[in-house]
């Protein structure tokens, strides 16, 4: 029943927001309102505050929430622990709770520490006793944690399912450089230091019990959240504050669930896939009839379906659209036009149709004069990636690439031929192979290297054939001869073999023409 109650809240309250209000309504909500109980000193009392209807337990939940404050001034944890041991109200407000909040423990280190005494004592300008302070404090400390694992547990007992909210101790005084606010606020960090650390302790021993952090909310925001010294109570911001850190807690608890809608839209598309074009959207409305469907382009409000001339109205239950973007529809289902739902759909997968494109071939060689080889044949196909690339000697066609075992694939975009011929290249761009390109070239630029001359010999005339060369006998041993004294020129010594060749053809010519001479004088004589 508690946090049912807390959940139905939420949902009854945003149907209340979202619509209209009225005193029947407000009454039917009163009725399922949570009940929070409020347990604690003067804090959740309200003290000092202009109208106690400012305290932090109403303002819980906005205040949507049945309040029983059984809060008292200036109680203490012993106090507290009586009371709901012994209190027969305060027994059956925490039985029928849906929310509890506990403020204790203030007053037990207050009068531990003995505060109006220190204050007096700094104004006078004496000595503060802080050792015998501290132990003080911390036996006032250790007995409130006692009273409060008590407490915990009554509660528990008597309720095991309410959520119990448990502040930590703030400090009141704020960090200011005037006395005595500066030596109480020092005084109240030594003091809460170590009792706000052991609370979370505490509240693990007691399922469903959380601890609130009022010291952090506070820390440095004195000045606003608290009344002006001697004042240790929050004035009505600071109770705003204790009541927002309830409010995180609960709607971290029982999140606000939205009521489900009469009238549902559900919208989709087909294809789902990258399409180019057009896609359609069909409208479900859930099971139900509607009087009127409409639809416009954009993300559109209610408001924008009464500008009839921009709205398109649907004969069965799909459309078709051509563009990307953002759809809205919107379904009538009652004559008075408050039976509605409102949905929109974004378009994003229609994509303009691909043109073909257009595969290209270019081949080139290099070097392009006159080589002994290699040439080298490049490939450009335009900034298209191909497939595969592979080439064959000879022109060829597409067919002939069919005898794989005469076709050379390529790995890069050229490869190396050492002789002039035709050459042709086939790209594929796509797995079918349909989308290819098929290009041949010449290579002519391949000589061959050039050798040397071979020397041939002198023809030589009929008759003057020189004899044949003497063929030297290696195994004799060279004669050597003697000079013989000649007169006339002397051939100087450095007369090569050449010039005794010259001598000796000059000698056979004459001897020719000698002979020649004689026969011609020969037959002119006997002619006569």
């Amino acid at each position: 029943m508690k946090c049912k109650h807390l959940s139905l809240l939420f949902a009854v309250l945003l149907v209340f927001n979202l619509f209209a209000s009225n005193y029947v309504f407000a009454e039917e909500i009163k009725e399922t309102e949570p009940t929070l109980v409020a347990l604690g000193d003067s804090i959740p009392y309200g003290t000092n505050l202009p109208d106690r209807s400012q305290a932090f337990p109403n303002l819980i939940l906005d205040g949507d929430t049945t309040v029983i404050n059984k809060s008292t001034p200036g109680q203490t944890s012993t106090q507290l622990l009586a009371q709901v041991t012994t209190d027969p109200e305060t027994g059956q407000a925490l039985q029928n709770a849906d929310v509890i909040t506990i403020n204790t423990g203030n007053n037990d280190l207050l009068q531990a520490a003995k505060i109006a005494e220190i204050a007096a004592a700094i104004k006078a300008g004496e000595e503060i006793d802080y050792e015998t302070l501290e132990k003080e404090v911390a036996v006032a400390a250790l007995k409130a944690g006692e009273n409060l694992a008590v407490i915990l547990h009554t509660i528990r007992e008597i309720n095991p399912d309410a959520p119990i909210l448990l502040y930590n101790i703030f400090n009141p005084f704020p960090g200011l450089e005037t006395e005595p606010e500066k030596t109480l606020h020092e005084v109240g960090e030594k003091i809460l230091k170590n009792v706000n650390n052991s609370l979370p302790g505490v509240a693990t021993l007691i399922s469903n019990t959380y601890v609130l952090d009022a010291y952090s909310a506070f820390d440095g925001n004195q000045a606003k959240l608290v009344n002006a010294f001697p004042d240790v109570h929050p004035n009505s911001e600071g109770h705003k504050v204790l009541a927002s850190l309830a409010d995180n807690l609960l709607l971290g608890l029982y999140p606000p669930t939205e009521p489900e809608p009469e009238y549902e839209l559900h919208l989709s598309l087909t294809p789902e896939d990258l399409t180019d074009g057009p896609v359609e959207i069909h409208v479900d409305t859930k099971g139900k009839t509607p009087l009127k469907v409409m639809w416009m382009a954009g993300a559109k409000t209610e408001l924008d379906f009464l500008k009839v001339e921009d709205v398109n109205f649907l004969e069965g239950n799909s459309f078709e659209v051509t563009e990307n973007g953002t759809y809205t529809v919107l379904a009538i289902f009652s004559e008075d036009s408050m039976s509605r739902a409102i949905q929109m759909i974004e378009v994003s997968n229609i994509v303009p149709p691909m043109e073909n494109p257009t595969y290209e071939l270019d081949l080139s060689i290099s070097p392009n004069e006159d080589t002994e080889g290699p040439v080298t044949i490049s490939i450009d196909t335009k900034d298209q990636t191909p497939i595969s690339l592979m080439w064959m000697k000879g022109e060829k066609i597409d067919l002939d690439f069919l005898n794989i075992e005469d076709v050379n694939f390529l790995q890069g975009k050229s490869f190396e031929v050492t002789e002039n011929g035709k050459y042709t290249v086939l790209a594929v761009f796509s797995k079918d192979g349909m989308e290819r390109v098929l290009k041949t070239i010449e290579v002519t630029n391949i000589v061959s290297p050039v050798e040397p001359p071979i020397e041939e010999p002198p023809v030589e005339e009929e008759g003057n054939t020189p004899p044949p060369p003497v063929k030297k006998d290696e195994t004799k041993q060279p004669v050597e001869k003697k000079q013989v004294a000649k007169s006339g020129n002397k051939l100087p010594n450095t007369a090569t073999s050449a010039y005794n060749y010259l001598v000796w053809g000059a000698g056979l010519l004459f001897v020719g023409l000698v002979s020649m001479t004689s026969i011609f004088v020969y037959r002119r004589k006997f002619a006569v």
